[in-house]
């Protein structure tokens, strides 16, 4: 009789302390997410000064564009209406069209003395700056609307994202940094890869930012596409690939990217698969799968493994080693699956800032690669290796 007397006390002062232990966690959560909201807020004000230094290097000075840069961090493009998915690609490239001339002219109007070059690199410099605010009004706004409902199911799930939060937040701001300097970036590595085969080539530009140079290898005749460096750019390699295939009778398409790399894989690891390997908006992979099942020609995939961190972060030697692998890959790749005659496309695919097109122009030193953190398992799980 005691111990049932203790229980029912124990557990009518529990279901009274309940509603204030949950109340005492969320007032513990949201001071956590009100730290983290200043530290996002911090990085995001960095981005945004490191994005107006680089603009007022090119003509009007910091008190004539920033405000208008600061609007302009707000700038958004609608997605075409897909519940009718007929032509749902050529809309929404057109959409995107629309978005990089808005790009260019805001480029030219905040720095009217800035080469095509410079140019290009300041784009990604405000992009960058575009994506650190983001990230920064997101958790703001997740931490505004749990403090105003105070819903505690609101404070975990913005509490369990904020590790992925500022690690892309940190990401950007270097990212930002990076491009603000010219320098190359993870997700080079593929138009650095086909950088590596136009050698002294003359490179032509049928594209607007793409071009493509003709070479040879062990007989071949290679058509080598890239987009035009080495300022920042993506070009549209599946439209120069699609117009090379309507004048050429081409055999294979090689095709180099970075890949998103899983915990645990390691990064710089070079792997092969099959099928068009460009990553961003679909248009230009429908453009290479169209005109390649068409003159049924078989597409090779060479990928380079990277996080998402990396992809934006300055190319280091890691993944300059990984590059190196993936030269071999793509020779062996030649002289496997074609014969001598055979005309063959490689596409280096990826934003070619500081990467042009030129040997002078192809970067030869990188910083080392992040040392791992205590703990980092990277590849101990790998005992099949």
């Amino acid at each position: 009789m005691v111990w049932i007397f203790f229980i029912v006390i124990f557990s009518f002062v529990m279901m009274l302390l309940a509603p204030q232990m949950l109340t005492l966690q969320a007032r513990m959560g949201l001071g956590q997410l009100r730290k983290s909201v200043k530290q996002l807020e911090g990085w995001a004000k960095e981005s945004r000064q490191i994005a107006l230094r680089a603009i007022t290097k090119h003509g009007k000075p910091k008190r004539d564009v920033e405000k208008e840069f600061d609007n302009f961090l707000e700038f958004f493009a609608i997605e075409p209406v897909s519940e009718d998915p007929s032509g749902v690609l050529r809309r929404l490239e057109h959409i995107l069209d629309v978005r990089k001339r808005r790009f260019e002219g805001a480029v030219a109007h905040f720095a009217p003395k800035a080469d095509p070059e410079s140019a290009a690199n300041l784009e990604m410099v405000i992009e960058g700056a575009m994506a650190n605010y983001f990230i920064y009004r997101i958790m703001r706004h997740f931490t505004l609307l749990a403090e105003k409902t105070k819903n505690m199911q609101i404070v975990m799930l913005t509490q369990m994202n904020v590790p992925f939060f500022r690690e892309y937040a940190k990401a950007f701001v270097e990212a930002t940094k990076t491009f603000a300097a010219g320098k190359p970036i993870g997700d080079g590595v593929g138009t650095l890869t086909a950088a590596n085969f136009i050698g002294k080539a003359k490179c032509r530009e049928p594209v607007e930012d793409t071009v493509y140079a003709e070479t040879e290898f062990d007989g071949r005749k290679l058509l080598i596409v890239k987009a035009k460096g080495p300022g920042g750019r993506v070009g549209k390699p599946g439209e120069l690939i699609r117009r090379l295939i309507q004048k050429r009778k081409v055999s294979r398409i090689i095709m180099i990217d970075a890949a998103g790399k899983l915990e645990g894989d390691v990064s710089g690891q070079v792997i092969e698969g099959v099928g068009a390997a460009i990553g961003g908006p679909p248009t230009e992979k429908y453009k290479i799968e169209e005109v390649a099942v068409k003159r049924k020609i078989p597409v090779d995939a060479i990928v380079i493994k990277e996080s998402f961190t990396e992809a934006i972060k300055p190319l280091n030697k890691r993944l300059a080693k990984g590059v190196e692998v993936a030269v071999e890959r793509v020779k062996q790749a030649i002289r496997d699956r074609t014969k001598p005659g055979d005309v063959v496309i490689i596409a280096g695919i990826g934003n070619t800032i500081g990467i042009g097109q030129s040997p002078k122009e192809i970067p030869m030193k990188f910083p080392p690669a992040p040392e791992k953190k205590k703990g980092e398992i990277e590849s101990a799980l790998l005992p099949f290796r």
